[in-house]
Parts: structure tokens; C-alpha cells; sequence
């Protein structure tokens, strides 16, 4: 089997209201899916965290042609070798996020031609369920502020982990958090993701005020270059800090994991390298005692592609079930998560059984939305 050519699909999708989190507003929804053409007539998909024009242009122009004429089943050689042609202005970013689409693409390829999901080419064992974590409470959006009608929503519709934005205004964010768990109840699992809004010592300050909220986790509350003050953070509060949404390959991760930054360690396959390279991050996190809990952000081949990575993560104790795995699903609108493909939706899912990443693609979408 020979890969005939790698094509790109950028589609946007115009948003009637925008919703945002503490560092800007999204007026649309864009994506870089990725097709992996094979010359026996399997194809595989994956899909590209960040800019979608850069993702496009990088594979087109770098990344595409390299892989043309090899053999997928190759994928941790190629992997390899597209790193290496991005070393020198790439280990980072956009570049490691197109890798990151191609390479999930190569395992649907795979999993297709050898009839199997890429659940178990990972060495997983998948669950007859995941509880999705609801990644909710934006700023503006459909519920204009509403918590409580929003926190009513969420429970009518069945979701037990809920994670809420913060970090755009101290005061008022200890305020947010005290009206949402007071509508959720105290059942319900809340984290609050800051998204690199605060400074060490508004976090801190956060932090203490949200004490008595009993908070799951909370993400990213600083930028991901102060990892000295994610360290001061992790040792003046008890609550979990979480972190890696914006770090990069297993190079990037080292010292996060190392320096014990976090307690929850967050990478995202479609940004970090791929799946792979968030098992071998998850690996590294696992000898340090740290659990990995992966972001996920995107389309339905983005959540498919993060079911199956969560059926294989290592568990860091054997106390950890893996009876009731979390995922992240983003709440926010998204017609390219609902309608791309037949993936179920949903606070309770499961990992698609089917080859590859077991999904279809509905291509009508792609053409309605393309950019």
C-alpha cells in the first residue's frame, strides 16, 4: 500500500452568536481536516488543531509531498521525518498541529486496511461507555450569561463533569463560579479553565476564593511559560491544577512533567503530535504519578480520535477505574462536531468499534462549509 496523495479540507462555519473565554471571542468555527488517499482505495481522516490556513499551507507544501509514495503503515517513521524536516522552525505550533492531523489520518488508514479500530492498534481496551466532561459556561454565546438556565440545561441533558471559563475578570470569575456550582449542586464535578488569563497572584487569589466551590480541577490559570508559577500555584492551593493545552511534543512536556508543574497533565492530540505522541507524553506523565486527561477541541473526527486515545492512556494507580473514562466535549456551537459524521454525541458515548477511527464522513458537509 502507497499513500497517492495527502489532501486538506478547510471549512467555516459562520457563527450567529459568538461565544468566547478569557482572551478573545470567536465569531466563527474553522477546521483543517485531513485525507490520507491511499492507492488501494482506503482513505483516512484526521484533523489539525489551531490556524486552519496554516495547517493547509504547511501540509500542501511540506508535509503532503513527503509523505507521497511511502507506505503508511510507516506512520512512526513518517511522523519522524516530517518532525525533522519542521526542526528548524517548526517544533512548535501550527507546524506540530498539521503534523498532528496527518498522523491521526495514518492511523485511520491503518486501522482501515487492517480491520481494526485504532483503539486496539493502541494496545487499548475500550468501555461500553465514557462520561463526556461538558466544557461549558463561555462568555456571551447562546446563553448570553445565563448560568443558571445553562446549568439547568446541562443537567437535564445528563452531564455529570462540567468545566466552566474563567480568567477574564477576577471578580467577577469568583462570582461565576459561585453561581454555577450553587445551580449544579454539590454532586457534580466543576473545573474552572482560565485559559492564560490570570497572573500568578490573581490565580492564587482565585483559588482561595473557590475554595469552599470544591473544584474539580483548574486549568491553565496562568500563561504556559511561567512554569515557575504554576509551581507556586500547585503548592499554595489544594486544588488540582491542570495544564498542557499549549505545549508541544514530548520535547515540550518534559519539563512541565518533570518540574512537576501540574496535577492534571491536558495534551491534545490534534495540536501535540498526534496520537502517539500523547501516549509516549502520557507515558512520561504516568512516571511521575500524573494522570492525563487530553483536551479535545474540534470536529466529530477530533472527539473519535480522542475516544479511542482515552480507551489506551496508562493508568498512573491501580486505585484510578477505568470502569467510567472522562472525555472533553466542547459545548459550544460546532455543526462540524453534530453533522460530519455518525458519531454519537453526547454525556455518555462510546468508542466507535468499526476500522480505523470507525467513523463516516459525510462529505456533503465538507462541501457546504468549505472555505
Amino acid at each position: 500500500m502507497k499513500i497517492v496523495e495527502v489532501r486538506t479540507h478547510v471549512v467555516t462555519e459562520k457563527l450567529q452568536t459568538p461565544f468566547g473565554m478569557s482572551q478573545w471571542y470567536w465569531e466563527t468555527r474553522s477546521s483543517c481536516l485531513v485525507e490520507v488517499v491511499t492507492d488501494e482505495g482506503v482513505t483516512g481522516w484526521g484533523e489539525c488543531f489551531g490556524p486552519a490556513e496554516g495547517s493547509r499551507a504547511l501540509i500542501e507544501s511540506v508535509f503532503g509531498p513527503l509523505l507521497v509514495g511511502a507506505d503508511p503503515f510507516e506512520h512512526v517513521s513518517l511522523w519522524e521525518s516530517m518532525y525533522n524536516r519542521s526542526r528548524e522552525w517548526g517544533r512548535a505550533g501550527v507546524p506540530i498541529a498539521a503534523i498532528s492531523g496527518v498522523e491521526i489520518a495514518l492511523w485511520d488508514v491503518v486501522g482501515k486496511a487492517l480491520g481494526q479500530p485504532v483503539y486496539r492498534l493502541l494496545g487499548g481496551r475500550a468501555p461500553d461507555a465514557f462520561d463526556a466532561y461538558a466544557s461549558a459556561f463561555y462568555y456571551g454565546g447562546d446563553w448570553a450569561g445565563d448560568l443558571e438556565a445553562e446549568a439547568r440545561d446541562l443537567l437535564a441533558r445528563g452531564y455529570r463533569h462540567v468545566k466552566m471559563k474563567v480568567g477574564a475578570d477576577l471578580r467577577t470569575d469568583v462570582e461565576r463560579v459561585h453561581r454555577v456550582r450553587a445551580a449544579l449542586g454539590p454532586d457534580i464535578l466543576l473545573a474552572a479553565d482560565a485559559n492564560r488569563g490570570y497572573t500568578t497572584s490573581e490565580a492564587l487569589v482565585f483559588a482561595r476564593e473557590t475554595e469552599p466551590d470544591a473544584l474539580w480541577f483548574f486549568e491553565e490559570p496562568v500563561i504556559p511559560e511561567d512554569l515557575a508559577g504554576y509551581r507556586e500555584l500547585r503548592a499554595s492551593t489544594a486544588v488540582p491544577i491542570a495544564g498542557g493545552e499549549s505545549s508541544f511534543t514530548r520535547w515540550g512536556f518534559a519539563e512541565l512533567i518533570e518540574s512537576r508543574a501540574v496535577d492534571v497533565l491536558q495534551p491534545d492530540a490534534t495540536a501535540c503530535g498526534g496520537l502517539r505522541e500523547t501516549l509516549l507524553i502520557a507515558g512520561m506523565a504516568s512516571v511521575h504519578g500524573i494522570p492525563t486527561l487530553p483536551h479535545v477541541w474540534g470536529s466529530a473526527i477530533t472527539v473519535a480520535a480522542g475516544l479511542h486515545l482515552a480507551a489506551a492512556l496508562p493508568v498512573v494507580t491501580p486505585s484510578l477505574s477505568r470502569a467510567a473514562p472522562v472525555i472533553e466535549l466542547d459545548q459550544a456551537p460546532n455543526s462540524f462536531r453534530q453533522t460530519l459524521s455518525d458519531l454519537g454525541i453526547g454525556p455518555v458515548m462510546s468508542v466507535p468499534r468499526g476500522p480505523g477511527l470507525g467513523i463516516e464522513i459525510d462529505r456533503s458537509v465538507i462541501e457546504a462549509y468549505r472555505a
